[in-house]
């Protein structure tokens, strides 16, 4: 599940996209151009309104430069200034009316000039952002969250996401980002699936009424009608439109890769995440997600080897470290499992499905009192509001209460909450798979047991 992308911060999330570097502009001539003003009076703004201008020398006579990002922000203070300022006026000196009659004519033709020249500025720059509005863009900007982004980043992504839409409607890429947000926050919050699903699905549904071109509508609709409605084939109908329509969305092919491992289709899988990577090399979570699938294939050695070469690159990337940890369990190594699950429980911010993984891991490692511990505090949560059930089943079944764990389970299935993958894929179910209370489930599901 990924969201856009930004540098790696504290804690951890899927789906997302790079952040783009801000142009520098290297002369007078490129900042009045990219301001619409003449040279005069953007360097009387520099030094009445503080306009962010940069030099090169110590003397006012060195180069300059600008970073349009600085501009964008300066002239949305000031907009009050930048509205009500004209260039320096013609001048006034009496001419021949043949001659002035030229000149009215030659003004006539250069202000149509500018005119067509704004007005395709301004397509351009709707079709690069999807927005005129420098204020909801700005905004777009700041909700942004990366690879290792956590509940914090995920909650302050949907607030700027908001103001986004919020400052312009018909901003189609906004409403997809805040849908991404919401979707992103059934796992790395407490809040129930029906909500927050729910309002992804509102909020794509929009996205893709002001743009059915946009990938990113049709790929939350995808996941929305596998988590929420269990409707598995439209969910594949969706993902796969998404493709058709973006076949360089990233984010698409890695999501339609887990909905395939959920459906156990594992070599249609990895086919997806190895092409998600082919977009981008440096995206690191279809990377980790398609060593999963050795994982459940039943060789977590390899998983073990892959996850530990892309993690080379950044060692404290939450959700690499989580499924090393997975890994580690599979393998039946207990010692470097509970300790990769403490990590990445520390980078992630323990959010259900790190505390789940973790308790799991201590009841099976025979760290049992600490594993009690956790459950005990996990169904205390469950008695001040809504707090998900599937991590308490996990921490019962690494107990070995496997009726307990059955029931908190069917619990998770009527939230529509049963962790990142389903159980007809998660190896830690295994132990419970052939029962029939499990089976009942799947068939609930309609997934494959």
């Amino acid at each position: 599940m990924q969201l856009e992308r930004r540098p790696p911060s504290a804690a951890q999330t899927s789906k997302v996209e790079p952040l783009p570097t801000p142009d520098r502009l290297d002369s007078w001539k490129e900042i009045a151009a990219y301001l619409n003003r003449s040279e005069r009076t953007v360097r009387r703004w520099e030094d009445k309104e503080e306009l962010p201008v940069h030099r090169l020398q110590h003397d006012k006579r060195g180069s300059v430069y600008a970073y349009t990002r600085e501009l964008d922000a300066w002239r949305v203070s000031r907009r009050v200034v930048v509205e009500a300022t004209a260039d320096e006026p013609p001048s006034r000196r009496i001419r021949p009316a043949w001659w002035v009659a030229g000149i009215l004519a030659i003004v006539v033709i250069v202000i149509a000039i500018g005119a067509g020249m704004r007005v395709r500025a301004a397509n351009t720059e709707f079709a690069e952002r999807g927005t005129t509005n420098d204020e909801a863009w700005q905004a777009f900007q700041r909700a942004r969250f990366g690879d290792n982004a956590g509940r914090v980043q995920i909650e302050t992504g949907i607030r700027y996401y908001r103001e986004a839409v919020e400052l312009d409607p018909k901003f189609a890429r906004a409403w997809g980002g805040l849908a991404t947000a919401h979707m992103a926050l059934t796992w790395f919050g407490e809040r129930p699936p029906s909500d927050t699903m729910r309002e992804a699905r509102r909020e794509a549904e929009e996205a893709r009424r002001l743009d059915s071109s946009l990938s990113i509508g049709w790929r939350v609709l995808g996941f929305v009608s596998h988590y929420l409605d269990w409707d598995h084939q439209q969910a594949e109908r969706n993902f796969r439109r998404a493709i058709e329509l973006n076949p360089r969305d990233a984010v698409a092919q890695s999501w339609y890769g887990d909905f395939l491992a959920d459906m156990r289709r594992v070599d249609e899988a990895r086919v997806q995440y190895t092409r998600s990577l082919e977009v981008n090399a440096r995206w690191l979570e279809p990377a980790i997600l398609s060593a999963n699938l050795h994982t459940f294939m039943g060789q977590p050695t390899h998983a073990i080897l892959e996850q530990r070469r892309t993690l080379e690159s950044e060692p404290n990337y939450g959700l690499g470290v989580h499924y090393l940890g997975r890994s580690y369990l599979a393998s039946g190594d207990w010692a470097m499992a509970i300790a990769s699950l403490r990590k990445s429980n520390e980078l992630i911010g323990s959010v259900p499905f790190t505390l789940g993984d973790l308790g799991y891991a201590l009841g099976v490692g025979g760290q049992r009192e600490e594993a009690v511990r956790l459950r005990d505090e996990l169904i205390g949560r469950r008695t001040k509001g809504y707090y998900p059930a599937f991590p308490i089943a996990q921490i019962e079944l690494g107990l070995g209460n496997t009726d307990a764990a059955l029931t908190w389970l069917e619990s998770a299935v009527d939230e529509r909450h049963t962790g990142f993958y389903m159980p007809s894929v998660e190896p830690i179910w295994n132990a419970v798979r052939g029962t029939p209370r499990f089976r009942a489930l799947m068939a609930k599901m309609r997934l494959p047991s």
